[in-house]
């Protein structure tokens, strides 16, 4: 059975935020060079920085795109959060489509 992440931060933990930072930017390296990839990768609230320019993990993301991973990027989150226009990996979702991935027959991993 294939896993969908959902990512709601662009940090992992709430201690120290560099470390966060640096535990994403870890995760989301190794998850894109690993042998066993996810079926998608949804990206809400703040994850969706990392899906814009500027983003540390860019790179990473657009590996798993060419590996035929699918990200979302939650387009509620973009308007809100001012960054629509500055979106560089991953498609634009709306909610209908997060709430279809997170009750379809995927494993749902959080990162929060």
């Amino acid at each position: 059975m294939a896993k969908r992440v959902l990512i709601t931060t662009d940090r992992i933990g709430r201690g120290d935020e560099d470390l966060g930072r640096l535990l994403m930017r870890n995760f989301c390296y190794s998850l894109a060079r690993n042998e066993e990839r996810p079926s998608a990768i949804m990206l809400m609230n703040d994850g969706v920085r990392l899906g814009c320019e500027g983003s540390e993990v860019l790179d990473d993301l657009a590996l798993l795109v060419e590996n035929g991973v699918a990200v979302k990027v939650c387009g509620t989150c973009l308007d809100y959060l001012k960054l629509s226009d500055s979106l560089a990996v991953g498609d634009v979702g709306t909610m209908p489509d997060g709430v279809a991935a997170l009750l379809g027959a995927d494993d749902i991993v959080t990162i929060a």
